[in-house]
């Protein structure tokens, strides 16, 4: 059987013979090796929306002859280019035209990794004033207030009984 192997960004199909349904995926990363030149540590494959893993078949993830295979290829580490402040709004070639650079959102969002130390700083639970936005502050009995009103004029949207 063959199946037809596609990079993200569509530049590159290639046709990938001799292959079975019993294929594990290790084996299709290695042939890919042999037709793209990219090494299986760096391909990521994705079928029907959903990535292929290790240790499955070809039959697990029900490919079938001449069915498309999609290749991320990985950024290698000794390959990354040093971050600039503006954006690039070309393609790489490296990422397959997947863009995985971290946002400058991303970036200064911490989400766990590298705690900073803010020793003698007070808590936030121990803050008295909090910034009033100005928008969204509403008392609950004034929700109440307004459902009831609503549900009383037929509004929809809300749990009226």
């Amino acid at each position: 059987m063959w199946i037809q192997v596609r990079t993200m960004d569509g530049r590159e199909t290639h046709r990938v013979d001799s292959l079975s349904k019993l294929t594990k995926v290790e084996g299709l990363r290695l042939r890919i090796h042999e037709v793209f030149g990219i090494e299986p540590h760096r391909q990521r494959l994705f079928y029907r929306g959903k990535q292929m893993e290790d240790g499955h078949s070809l039959f697990d993830y029900s490919v079938g002859l001449n069915d498309i295979v999609q290749l991320l290829v990985r950024q290698s580490p000794a390959v990354l280019p040093a971050v600039s402040k503006e954006k690039d709004s070309e393609l790489s070639d490296t990422d397959s035209g997947c863009g995985s650079g971290q946002s400058e959102s991303d970036k200064s969002s911490h989400n766990g990794e590298g705690v900073m130390d803010l020793e003698g700083q007070p808590s936030t639970a121990a803050q008295s004033e909090w910034a009033d936005p100005g928008f969204g502050l509403y008392k609950v009995s004034q929700c109440r207030t307004n459902i009831a009103q609503s549900c009383a004029l037929g509004g929809e949207g809300f749990f009226c009984s």
